[in-house]
């Protein structure tokens, strides 16, 4: 009942009236499952068929980096920072990506986010550095995957 409730709130935050289709199949796929693929096209809402079931498995009482979501671009990476923003879940969020301050980066993630989003090659760079604990993380998203890697 509460976890229908939080989808709820979370939901009006978004404004958005009810998940489609693939969001609601994909709930609990993530949840229950070790590995799972979305493909959909652009604009069908996998942001937020992704987000929702990582809001479900965040732990309030855990430190650190639970959850990594690598984005091929920066502007996709900022966009499901918006996205999770706007939910308003209360789990700290940190973007990192070429062309922003590393200074800054490794300022926010000196109090690491539940939730941590990057660019592949700015991501490597701050696990190079130290600058996170990858020990906590127990969900990896690889968003647009096949633009990820070459």
């Amino acid at each position: 009942m509460e976890s229908e409730q939080i989808l709820l709130k979370t939901l009006g935050h978004l404004g958005i009236p009810a998940l489609n289709a693939m969001q609601e199949t994909a709930m609990p796929a993530i949840q229950n499952l070790p590995n799972v693929i979305l493909l959909a096209p652009t604009g069908s809402g996998k942001t937020l068929a992704f987000l929702l079931p990582v809001l479900s498995l965040l732990k309030a009482d855990t430190p650190g980096v639970q959850c990594l979501i690598l984005s091929p671009t920066r502007e996709l990476a900022v966009q499901i920072e918006r996205v999770w923003q706007k939910m308003s879940t209360g789990f700290k969020v940190n973007t990192c990506y070429g062309g922003h301050s590393m200074q800054i980066e490794t300022q926010n993630l000196s109090q690491p986010p539940a939730l941590l989003i990057g660019t592949p090659g700015r991501i490597q760079e701050h696990i190079n550095r130290g600058t996170f604990a990858l020990d906590g993380i127990k969900i990896l998203i690889l968003d647009e995957f096949d633009k990820s890697f070459p």
